[in-house]
């Protein structure tokens, strides 16, 4: 049954919009769809020519006086006019509840004695100089940043996070009431997981590792490539596929297929990507920053457990033993090849592992059972 309760969904982009959010606005824009009997889109909210002409002179004089970067996204500016609009739309909306997903800075002026539910993988000082897109921010703009954030927390009534290490941080960082700060996994960007019955991966003849990401270094690519090096050198039956960008350097093995892109939103190249989840044994992504890995949460859908590295959000994910390792962030490639070794010398545990891994996926890291949690959230705390 859906709850009589209508949710404003606050967020300057389209949750519509598959590339929202990596596609994170339109899972949660669905499974909140699933959960209530109604929710209100308040985005898209394009920024005037003005203000970006503004935001560009900042950029402009920030380079020149400081030698670093203007956080473009996190204003003061941008905050107040995203404030006027919402505002605005308020006055025509009967909302019970306000969801704001990754939106800090929509709602961080925003006047209105709705409850705010405000949404996040992370905050800004937790991934200041974490990721290199929030790196070399001049000292005024990080104050700035911090601001929006620190504003986003207290003028939300409950903050909803993506793991452990996000919701830490904002209690110690931000002081946010650690009564209201709640955490829910997210789930798999794909459309339809694969029944059970249907995941059938031969673990007795070739092993398959995957790396998928969209960024070579941050993701931890060398090491990926140096791994396995080192299993072929020990004479391992094993392949490797790339996708999702270009490796730093040439790559002549044959044992190793490099797909620089698939575009989910086609649906051939969809298709391509989910034959070779099927195909998978292994996902190897030792990343070297992350707040949450979605495409974790897409491999154990398919059964693949995860080789990864314990640092961000990836430890509420992915779980020693369970659904595969999260070695040290200070491990060597050396480390991970012992790891995978280990799994190749004992295929009845790789096998139990892909079977604990679409488990995990079942109880936890899907959209369904993200949008019933975050319903008992809401329910819970509506009146406080």
């Amino acid at each position: 049954m859906k709850e009589k309760i209508t949710v404003g969904f606050i967020t300057s982009t389209n949750p519509n919009d598959k590339r929202s959010w990596s596609g994170i606005h339109y899972r949660m824009y669905q499974s909140l769809l699933n959960e209530f009997e109604e929710v209100y889109i308040f985005g898209p909210i394009a920024k005037p020519k003005i203000l970006h002409k503004t935001l560009k002179l900042l950029q402009k004089i920030h380079l020149r006086l400081f030698s670093k970067r203007y956080n473009y996204e996190h204003n003061i500016l941008s905050s107040k006019f995203f404030a006027y609009k919402i505002n605005a739309k308020l006055k025509n909306i009967k909302a019970d509840v306000l969801f704001a997903p990754a939106a800090s800075t929509e709602i961080a002026y925003l006047k209105t004695s709705i409850p705010i539910y405000y949404l996040s993988d992370t905050s800004f000082s937790q991934i200041n100089e974490y990721y290199d897109s929030f790196s070399g921010i001049s000292s005024l703009s990080i104050k700035e940043s911090n601001w929006i954030e620190k504003k986003a927390i207290t003028n939300s009534t409950i903050q909803i996070y993506s793991s452990d290490w996000a919701a830490n941080h904002v209690i110690n960082n931000y002081s946010a009431d650690s009564k209201n700060v709640h955490v829910i996994n997210f789930g798999a960007n794909i459309d339809v997981a694969p029944d059970k019955i249907n995941i059938k991966k031969d673990f007795n003849s070739t092993i398959n590792l995957l790396f998928l990401g969209v960024n070579w270094k941050r993701k931890g690519g060398d090491i990926v490539l140096e791994t396995f090096n080192i299993l072929i050198n020990k004479g391992y039956d094993i392949t490797l596929t790339i996708c999702g960008c270009i490796p730093s350097d040439e790559i002549t093995n044959p044992k190793i297929t490099v797909i620089p892109f698939l575009n989910k939103n086609n649906t051939e190249e969809y298709n391509y990507f989910l034959k070779l989840l099927n195909q998978t044994h292994l996902l190897f992504v030792p990343t070297r920053a992350d707040c949450t890995p979605i495409v974790f949460c897409e491999a154990n859908a398919f059964g693949i457990p995860v080789i990864t590295t314990d640092t961000g959000g990836v430890s509420s994910i992915i779980k020693n033993n369970v659904n595969g390792f999260a070695l040290p962030f200070e491990s060597k490639a050396i480390k991970y090849a012992d790891q995978i070794e280990i799994l190749l010398n004992d295929r009845i545990t790789l096998k139990e592992l892909s079977e604990q891994s679409r488990q995990k996926f079942d109880e936890e890291l899907n959209w369904n059972s993200w949008g019933k949690k975050m319903k008992e959230v809401i329910l819970a705390t509506i009146n406080k």
